[in-house]
Protein backbone atom coordinates (compact mmCIF):
# COMPACT_ATOMS: atom_id res chain seq x y z
CA UNK A 1 0.00 0.00 0.00
CA UNK A 2 1.36 3.44 -0.94
CA UNK A 3 1.88 6.06 1.76
CA UNK A 4 -0.27 8.61 -0.03
CA UNK A 5 -3.29 6.28 0.02
CA UNK A 6 -3.00 5.64 3.72
CA UNK A 7 -2.52 9.33 4.51
CA UNK A 8 -5.55 10.17 2.42
CA UNK A 9 -7.61 7.70 4.40
CA UNK A 10 -6.37 9.29 7.62
CA UNK A 11 -7.29 12.83 6.59
CA UNK A 12 -10.15 14.47 8.48
CA UNK A 13 -12.85 15.76 6.16
CA UNK A 14 -13.49 19.09 7.87
CA UNK A 15 -17.16 19.73 7.32
CA UNK A 16 -17.28 22.56 9.81
CA UNK A 17 -14.42 24.88 8.86
CA UNK A 18 -16.02 28.01 10.34
CA UNK A 19 -18.54 28.69 12.99
CA UNK A 20 -22.01 28.54 11.64
CA UNK A 21 -24.96 30.68 12.72
CA UNK A 22 -27.55 28.90 14.76
CA UNK A 23 -25.23 26.14 16.13
CA UNK A 24 -26.38 25.29 19.61
CA UNK A 25 -23.81 25.06 22.44
CA UNK A 26 -22.91 21.66 23.78
CA UNK A 27 -25.25 20.33 26.37
CA UNK A 28 -23.80 18.52 29.39
CA UNK A 29 -24.32 15.06 27.92
CA UNK A 30 -22.56 16.01 24.68
CA UNK A 31 -19.67 17.51 26.61
CA UNK A 32 -19.20 14.23 28.44
CA UNK A 33 -19.14 12.38 25.10
CA UNK A 34 -16.63 14.83 23.60
CA UNK A 35 -14.30 14.41 26.57
CA UNK A 36 -14.59 10.63 26.26
CA UNK A 37 -13.77 10.95 22.57
CA UNK A 38 -10.65 12.88 23.49
CA UNK A 39 -9.64 10.19 25.95
CA UNK A 40 -10.22 7.42 23.41
CA UNK A 41 -8.09 9.14 20.76
CA UNK A 42 -5.39 9.92 23.34
CA UNK A 43 -5.30 6.30 24.41
CA UNK A 44 -4.92 5.15 20.81
CA UNK A 45 -2.14 7.67 20.16
CA UNK A 46 -0.28 6.78 23.33
CA UNK A 47 -0.65 3.10 22.53
CA UNK A 48 1.32 3.46 19.28
CA UNK A 49 4.70 1.71 19.73
CA UNK A 50 7.29 3.83 17.93
CA UNK A 51 10.30 1.58 18.63
CA UNK A 52 11.19 -1.83 17.28
CA UNK A 53 9.19 -3.52 14.54
CA UNK A 54 6.16 -1.43 13.57
CA UNK A 55 2.80 -3.12 13.80
CA UNK A 56 1.72 -1.11 10.75
CA UNK A 57 3.67 -3.60 8.65
CA UNK A 58 0.58 -5.77 9.09
CA UNK A 59 -2.19 -4.97 6.51
CA UNK A 60 -4.86 -6.23 8.93
CA UNK A 61 -3.73 -3.77 11.61
CA UNK A 62 -3.69 -0.95 9.04
CA UNK A 63 -7.30 -1.75 8.17
CA UNK A 64 -8.21 -1.74 11.86
CA UNK A 65 -6.55 1.67 12.33
CA UNK A 66 -8.32 3.04 9.26
CA UNK A 67 -11.65 1.81 10.61
CA UNK A 68 -10.97 3.38 13.99
CA UNK A 69 -10.00 6.71 12.43
CA UNK A 70 -13.21 6.63 10.41
CA UNK A 71 -15.17 6.17 13.61
CA UNK A 72 -13.40 9.15 15.18
CA UNK A 73 -14.16 11.23 12.07
CA UNK A 74 -17.84 10.39 12.24
CA UNK A 75 -17.89 11.22 15.93
CA UNK A 76 -16.30 14.65 15.37
CA UNK A 77 -18.85 15.48 12.69
CA UNK A 78 -21.52 15.33 15.34
CA UNK A 79 -19.98 18.33 17.09
CA UNK A 80 -19.86 21.42 14.81
CA UNK A 81 -19.23 23.74 17.77
CA UNK A 82 -15.70 24.57 16.56
CA UNK A 83 -15.36 27.45 19.00
CA UNK A 84 -16.00 25.24 21.99
CA UNK A 85 -12.75 24.51 23.88
CA UNK A 86 -13.60 20.82 24.34
CA UNK A 87 -14.41 20.41 20.65
CA UNK A 88 -11.20 22.22 19.72
CA UNK A 89 -9.30 19.89 22.03
CA UNK A 90 -10.95 16.88 20.38
CA UNK A 91 -10.08 18.15 16.88
CA UNK A 92 -6.50 18.84 18.01
CA UNK A 93 -6.21 15.34 19.47
CA UNK A 94 -7.51 13.90 16.23
CA UNK A 95 -4.86 15.82 14.29
CA UNK A 96 -2.16 14.60 16.70
CA UNK A 97 -3.36 11.02 16.29
CA UNK A 98 -3.44 11.45 12.54
CA UNK A 99 0.14 12.73 12.53
CA UNK A 100 1.33 9.96 14.84
CA UNK A 101 -0.21 7.26 12.67
CA UNK A 102 1.22 8.89 9.55
CA UNK A 103 4.71 8.93 11.06
CA UNK A 104 4.41 5.35 12.24
CA UNK A 105 3.16 4.23 8.83
CA UNK A 106 6.16 5.85 7.19
CA UNK A 107 8.44 4.08 9.69
CA UNK A 108 6.76 0.75 8.89
CA UNK A 109 7.24 1.32 5.18
CA UNK A 110 10.94 2.09 5.70
CA UNK A 111 11.34 -1.15 7.65
CA UNK A 112 9.56 -3.15 4.96
CA UNK A 113 11.82 -1.67 2.31
CA UNK A 114 14.85 -2.81 4.33
CA UNK A 115 13.40 -6.26 4.97
CA UNK A 116 11.91 -7.27 1.67
CA UNK A 117 9.77 -10.43 1.71
CA UNK A 118 10.31 -11.58 5.30
CA UNK A 119 8.38 -14.85 5.02
CA UNK A 120 10.34 -15.87 1.93
CA UNK A 121 13.60 -14.87 3.61
CA UNK A 122 12.80 -16.99 6.66
CA UNK A 123 11.85 -19.97 4.49
CA UNK A 124 15.18 -19.66 2.66
CA UNK A 125 17.08 -19.41 5.95
CA UNK A 126 15.47 -22.59 7.24
CA UNK A 127 16.09 -24.42 3.96
CA UNK A 128 19.77 -23.41 3.89
CA UNK A 129 20.22 -24.52 7.50
CA UNK A 130 19.05 -28.01 6.46
CA UNK A 131 20.94 -28.07 3.16
CA UNK A 132 24.25 -26.99 4.68
CA UNK A 133 24.03 -28.93 7.93
CA UNK A 134 27.11 -29.26 10.10
CA UNK A 135 28.93 -32.52 9.23
CA UNK A 136 29.21 -35.07 12.02
CA UNK A 137 32.66 -36.01 13.36
CA UNK A 138 34.48 -38.35 11.02
CA UNK A 139 34.84 -42.00 11.96
CA UNK A 140 38.45 -42.79 12.80
CA UNK A 141 40.61 -43.50 10.86
CA UNK A 142 40.16 -41.16 7.90
CA UNK A 143 42.30 -40.01 5.02
CA UNK A 144 43.29 -36.64 3.62
CA UNK A 145 40.41 -36.56 1.12
CA UNK A 146 37.79 -37.15 3.81
CA UNK A 147 39.30 -34.35 5.91
CA UNK A 148 39.15 -32.02 2.92
CA UNK A 149 35.51 -32.89 2.26
CA UNK A 150 34.65 -32.50 5.95
CA UNK A 151 36.29 -29.08 6.11
CA UNK A 152 34.45 -27.92 2.99
CA UNK A 153 31.11 -28.94 4.48
CA UNK A 154 32.02 -27.47 7.87
CA UNK A 155 33.10 -24.21 6.24
CA UNK A 156 29.83 -24.00 4.30
CA UNK A 157 27.86 -24.69 7.47
CA UNK A 158 29.80 -22.04 9.40
CA UNK A 159 29.26 -19.48 6.62
CA UNK A 160 25.54 -20.27 6.43
CA UNK A 161 25.28 -20.05 10.21
CA UNK A 162 26.98 -16.63 10.27
CA UNK A 163 24.86 -15.34 7.38
CA UNK A 164 21.66 -16.64 8.95
CA UNK A 165 22.53 -15.02 12.26
CA UNK A 166 22.96 -11.59 10.65
CA UNK A 167 19.74 -11.91 8.69
CA UNK A 168 17.80 -13.11 11.70
CA UNK A 169 19.16 -10.30 13.86
CA UNK A 170 17.93 -7.73 11.34
CA UNK A 171 14.58 -9.50 11.01
CA UNK A 172 14.18 -9.64 14.79
CA UNK A 173 14.93 -5.91 15.03
CA UNK A 174 12.71 -4.76 12.16
CA UNK A 175 10.06 -7.35 11.27
CA UNK A 176 6.64 -7.36 12.91
CA UNK A 177 5.96 -11.08 13.44
CA UNK A 178 3.26 -11.65 16.07
CA UNK A 179 3.04 -15.12 17.58
CA UNK A 180 0.58 -17.57 16.05
CA UNK A 181 -0.65 -21.01 16.99
CA UNK A 182 0.45 -22.89 13.89
CA UNK A 183 3.85 -23.80 12.47
CA UNK A 184 5.40 -23.14 9.04
CA UNK A 185 5.26 -26.90 8.40
CA UNK A 186 1.46 -26.80 8.79
CA UNK A 187 1.08 -23.72 6.59
CA UNK A 188 1.20 -20.97 9.23
CA UNK A 189 3.36 -17.89 8.80
CA UNK A 190 6.70 -17.60 10.51
CA UNK A 191 6.44 -15.70 13.79
CA UNK A 192 8.95 -14.25 16.27
CA UNK A 193 9.27 -17.63 18.04
CA UNK A 194 10.42 -19.15 14.74
CA UNK A 195 12.98 -16.36 14.39
CA UNK A 196 14.28 -17.10 17.89
CA UNK A 197 14.38 -20.81 17.15
CA UNK A 198 16.29 -20.37 13.91
CA UNK A 199 18.69 -17.90 15.52
CA UNK A 200 19.54 -20.43 18.23
CA UNK A 201 20.07 -23.07 15.59
CA UNK A 202 22.32 -20.76 13.53
CA UNK A 203 24.38 -20.18 16.66
CA UNK A 204 24.50 -23.91 17.31
CA UNK A 205 25.73 -24.49 13.74
CA UNK A 206 28.80 -22.36 14.38
CA UNK A 207 29.41 -23.93 17.77
CA UNK A 208 28.92 -27.46 16.38
CA UNK A 209 31.65 -26.97 13.77
CA UNK A 210 34.16 -26.24 16.53
CA UNK A 211 32.83 -28.88 18.92
CA UNK A 212 32.86 -31.59 16.22
CA UNK A 213 36.49 -30.76 15.41
CA UNK A 214 37.26 -30.94 19.13
CA UNK A 215 35.59 -34.36 19.36
CA UNK A 216 37.76 -35.70 16.54
CA UNK A 217 40.96 -34.13 17.86
CA UNK A 218 40.35 -35.36 21.42
CA UNK A 219 39.53 -38.88 20.26
CA UNK A 220 42.70 -39.01 18.17
CA UNK A 221 44.87 -37.67 20.99
CA UNK A 222 43.38 -40.21 23.40
CA UNK A 223 44.08 -43.05 20.99
CA UNK A 224 47.61 -41.81 20.43
CA UNK A 225 48.14 -41.80 24.19
CA UNK A 226 46.82 -45.37 24.27
CA UNK A 227 49.53 -46.47 21.84
CA UNK A 228 51.96 -46.89 24.73
CA UNK A 229 50.25 -50.10 25.83
CA UNK A 230 49.03 -51.14 22.36
CA UNK A 231 52.29 -50.64 20.49
CA UNK A 232 55.28 -49.10 22.22
CA UNK A 233 55.30 -51.28 25.35
CA UNK A 234 54.52 -54.54 23.53
CA UNK A 235 57.00 -57.04 22.12
CA UNK A 236 59.73 -56.12 24.56
CA UNK A 237 60.76 -59.74 25.19
CA UNK A 238 64.28 -61.03 24.58
CA UNK A 239 64.34 -62.65 21.11
CA UNK A 240 67.10 -65.02 22.25
CA UNK A 241 65.11 -66.33 25.21
CA UNK A 242 62.38 -68.91 25.40
CA UNK A 243 60.07 -66.02 24.31
CA UNK A 244 61.56 -65.98 20.83
CA UNK A 245 58.36 -67.65 19.57
CA UNK A 246 56.66 -64.24 19.90
CA UNK A 247 58.81 -62.96 17.03
CA UNK A 248 58.62 -66.16 14.98
CA UNK A 249 54.93 -67.04 15.24
CA UNK A 250 52.90 -66.19 12.15
CA UNK A 251 49.99 -65.19 14.38
CA UNK A 252 52.13 -62.85 16.49
CA UNK A 253 53.78 -61.35 13.44
CA UNK A 254 50.36 -60.74 11.87
CA UNK A 255 49.13 -59.09 15.09
CA UNK A 256 52.19 -56.82 15.10
CA UNK A 257 51.76 -55.95 11.44
CA UNK A 258 48.10 -55.11 12.00
CA UNK A 259 48.85 -53.06 15.11
CA UNK A 260 51.49 -50.97 13.36
CA UNK A 261 49.22 -50.42 10.33
CA UNK A 262 46.12 -49.48 12.37
CA UNK A 263 47.97 -47.10 14.66
CA UNK A 264 49.78 -45.51 11.73
CA UNK A 265 46.35 -44.76 10.25
CA UNK A 266 45.33 -43.08 13.52
CA UNK A 267 48.47 -40.93 13.61
CA UNK A 268 48.03 -40.03 9.94
CA UNK A 269 44.39 -39.10 10.60
CA UNK A 270 45.54 -36.63 13.23
CA UNK A 271 48.23 -35.34 10.88
CA UNK A 272 45.72 -34.73 8.06
CA UNK A 273 43.27 -33.00 10.42
CA UNK A 274 45.77 -30.64 12.03
CA UNK A 275 47.58 -29.92 8.77
CA UNK A 276 44.33 -29.01 7.01
CA UNK A 277 43.56 -26.52 9.79
CA UNK A 278 47.11 -25.11 9.81
CA UNK A 279 47.63 -26.36 13.35
CA UNK A 280 50.74 -27.92 14.86
CA UNK A 281 51.43 -31.45 13.61
CA UNK A 282 54.22 -32.11 16.11
CA UNK A 283 52.33 -34.83 18.02
CA UNK A 284 51.32 -36.64 14.82
CA UNK A 285 54.84 -36.41 13.36
CA UNK A 286 56.53 -37.71 16.50
CA UNK A 287 54.00 -40.55 16.82
CA UNK A 288 54.60 -41.68 13.23
CA UNK A 289 58.35 -41.74 13.92
CA UNK A 290 57.82 -43.82 17.06
CA UNK A 291 55.62 -46.29 15.15
CA UNK A 292 58.25 -46.64 12.44
CA UNK A 293 60.94 -47.23 15.09
CA UNK A 294 58.79 -49.83 16.91
CA UNK A 295 58.10 -51.64 13.64
CA UNK A 296 61.80 -51.67 12.74
CA UNK A 297 62.64 -52.94 16.23
CA UNK A 298 60.14 -55.79 15.90
CA UNK A 299 61.62 -56.81 12.55
CA UNK A 300 65.12 -56.68 14.06
CA UNK A 301 64.02 -58.95 16.90
CA UNK A 302 62.40 -61.27 14.37
CA UNK A 303 65.71 -61.62 12.56
CA UNK A 304 67.58 -62.23 15.83
CA UNK A 305 65.02 -64.85 16.88
CA UNK A 306 65.23 -66.50 13.47
CA UNK A 307 69.02 -66.56 13.42
CA UNK A 308 69.16 -68.07 16.91
CA UNK A 309 66.28 -70.54 16.44
CA UNK A 310 67.70 -74.04 16.95
CA UNK A 311 66.60 -77.60 17.45
CA UNK A 312 66.80 -78.77 21.07
CA UNK A 313 69.73 -80.80 22.35
CA UNK A 314 68.96 -84.53 22.00
CA UNK A 315 68.10 -86.46 25.15
CA UNK A 316 69.08 -89.65 23.36
CA UNK A 317 70.57 -90.83 20.08
CA UNK A 318 68.87 -94.20 20.07
CA UNK A 319 68.88 -95.24 16.43
CA UNK A 320 65.90 -97.56 16.90
CA UNK A 321 63.75 -94.74 18.20
CA UNK A 322 64.90 -92.46 15.41
CA UNK A 323 63.94 -95.14 12.91
CA UNK A 324 60.51 -95.43 14.55
CA UNK A 325 60.10 -91.64 14.37
CA UNK A 326 60.92 -91.74 10.67
CA UNK A 327 58.27 -94.39 10.10
CA UNK A 328 55.68 -92.19 11.84
CA UNK A 329 56.70 -89.17 9.76
CA UNK A 330 56.42 -91.21 6.57
CA UNK A 331 52.91 -92.43 7.34
CA UNK A 332 50.82 -91.00 4.45
CA UNK A 333 47.67 -90.23 6.43
CA UNK A 334 49.53 -87.78 8.68
CA UNK A 335 50.77 -85.72 5.71
CA UNK A 336 53.84 -84.49 7.56
CA UNK A 337 55.65 -84.02 4.26
CA UNK A 338 59.34 -83.22 3.94
CA UNK A 339 61.19 -83.40 7.22
CA UNK A 340 64.64 -82.62 8.55
CA UNK A 341 66.80 -84.17 11.27
CA UNK A 342 65.01 -85.94 14.11
CA UNK A 343 65.96 -84.99 17.67
CA UNK A 344 64.79 -87.25 20.50
CA UNK A 345 63.42 -85.20 23.40
CA UNK A 346 62.90 -88.12 25.79
CA UNK A 347 65.76 -90.31 26.96
CA UNK A 348 63.86 -93.61 26.61
CA UNK A 349 60.49 -95.13 25.94
CA UNK A 350 57.92 -94.43 28.65
CA UNK A 351 55.13 -96.86 29.59
CA UNK A 352 51.70 -95.39 30.39
CA UNK A 353 48.22 -96.64 31.30
CA UNK A 354 44.78 -95.03 31.47
CA UNK A 355 41.24 -96.31 32.03
CA UNK A 356 38.05 -94.83 30.60
CA UNK A 357 34.40 -95.82 30.99
CA UNK A 358 31.27 -95.31 28.94
CA UNK A 359 27.68 -95.87 30.14
CA UNK A 360 25.11 -96.97 27.56
CA UNK A 361 21.55 -96.22 28.81
CA UNK A 362 19.01 -98.93 28.08
CA UNK A 363 16.04 -97.60 30.06
CA UNK A 364 14.92 -94.73 32.32
CA UNK A 365 12.28 -95.20 35.06
CA UNK A 366 10.59 -92.54 37.20
CA UNK A 367 10.13 -93.70 40.80
CA UNK A 368 7.18 -92.87 43.06
CA UNK A 369 9.34 -90.28 44.79
CA UNK A 370 9.88 -88.47 41.50
CA UNK A 371 13.50 -89.60 40.99
CA UNK A 372 14.69 -90.87 37.63
CA UNK A 373 16.37 -94.27 37.69
CA UNK A 374 18.57 -95.27 34.76
CA UNK A 375 19.63 -98.73 33.73
CA UNK A 376 22.16 -99.79 31.17
CA UNK A 377 25.59 -101.18 30.49
CA UNK A 378 28.91 -99.65 31.55
CA UNK A 379 31.95 -100.47 29.42
CA UNK A 380 35.47 -99.87 30.69
CA UNK A 381 38.59 -99.73 28.51
CA UNK A 382 42.14 -99.96 29.73
CA UNK A 383 44.65 -98.20 27.55
CA UNK A 384 48.26 -99.32 27.81
CA UNK A 385 50.96 -97.93 25.60
CA UNK A 386 54.57 -96.96 25.18
CA UNK A 387 55.59 -93.50 24.03
CA UNK A 388 58.51 -91.22 23.32
CA UNK A 389 58.81 -87.67 21.99
CA UNK A 390 60.90 -86.03 19.36
CA UNK A 391 61.37 -82.69 17.60
CA UNK A 392 61.72 -82.39 13.87
CA UNK A 393 61.71 -79.56 11.26
CA UNK A 394 58.84 -79.88 8.78
CA UNK A 395 58.76 -77.95 5.54
CA UNK A 396 55.61 -76.06 4.57
CA UNK A 397 54.32 -75.49 1.05
CA UNK A 398 55.86 -72.01 1.01
CA UNK A 399 59.31 -73.50 1.61
CA UNK A 400 59.70 -72.39 5.23
CA UNK A 401 60.64 -74.81 7.99
CA UNK A 402 59.01 -75.05 11.42
CA UNK A 403 60.01 -77.15 14.40
CA UNK A 404 57.31 -79.67 15.32
CA UNK A 405 57.07 -81.46 18.66
CA UNK A 406 55.61 -84.95 18.18
CA UNK A 407 54.78 -87.82 20.52
CA UNK A 408 54.95 -91.37 19.07
CA UNK A 409 52.73 -94.01 20.74
CA UNK A 410 52.40 -97.81 20.54
CA UNK A 411 49.25 -99.25 22.14
CA UNK A 412 49.11 -102.79 23.57
CA UNK A 413 45.46 -102.45 24.62
CA UNK A 414 42.61 -99.99 24.23
CA UNK A 415 39.16 -99.51 22.72
CA UNK A 416 37.80 -101.23 19.64
CA UNK A 417 39.12 -98.52 17.32
CA UNK A 418 42.54 -98.17 18.99
CA UNK A 419 45.46 -99.09 16.68
CA UNK A 420 47.20 -101.96 18.47
CA UNK A 421 50.77 -103.06 18.07
CA UNK A 422 52.10 -100.33 15.79
CA UNK A 423 53.67 -96.92 16.29
CA UNK A 424 51.38 -93.98 15.55
CA UNK A 425 51.50 -90.21 15.98
CA UNK A 426 50.01 -88.83 19.14
CA UNK A 427 50.02 -85.14 19.95
CA UNK A 428 51.81 -83.00 17.33
CA UNK A 429 52.47 -79.32 18.09
CA UNK A 430 53.81 -76.71 15.69
CA UNK A 431 56.69 -74.69 17.12
CA UNK A 432 59.15 -72.02 16.01
CA UNK A 433 60.27 -71.08 12.54
CA UNK A 434 63.81 -72.27 11.85
CA UNK A 435 66.28 -71.70 9.06
CA UNK A 436 67.52 -74.79 7.25
CA UNK A 437 71.11 -73.82 7.91
CA UNK A 438 70.33 -73.91 11.63
CA UNK A 439 69.32 -77.57 11.68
Amino acid sequence: MKISIFLLLLMLVDTVAIAQQGVQPLVSGQRVQVKKLVRDMTNVRQGIVIQGPSELQDPDIIKARQKRMGQFQQALKRYPQVDDPDVQKARAEYTALQQALSAEFKRAQTQLQQLGDVQQALATIEKNARTYAVPKPLAIPFDELKVKQWLEQASQARTVGEHNQKQLQQIAQLAYLPKNLGTPQTGASYDIDDVDRMYRYALQMQQAVQSNYTVMADQLKNRIQGMDSRVFERWQEDPESDKRWIFLSDDQRQQAKQAFAENRLIANSYLHLEKALNRSTELADSTLKRIAAAEAQFEKKHQIALQTSRLPDPKSKDSDLIEIAESVLQTPKYEFGTYGPIVLTTAAVIEREKKTSELEIDDAEVTLGGDVKFSGTETTWTYRWEEFSFAVPLQETDGRWFIWWITAKNFSSGAANTPIGRWVSGKATKGNLILKENF
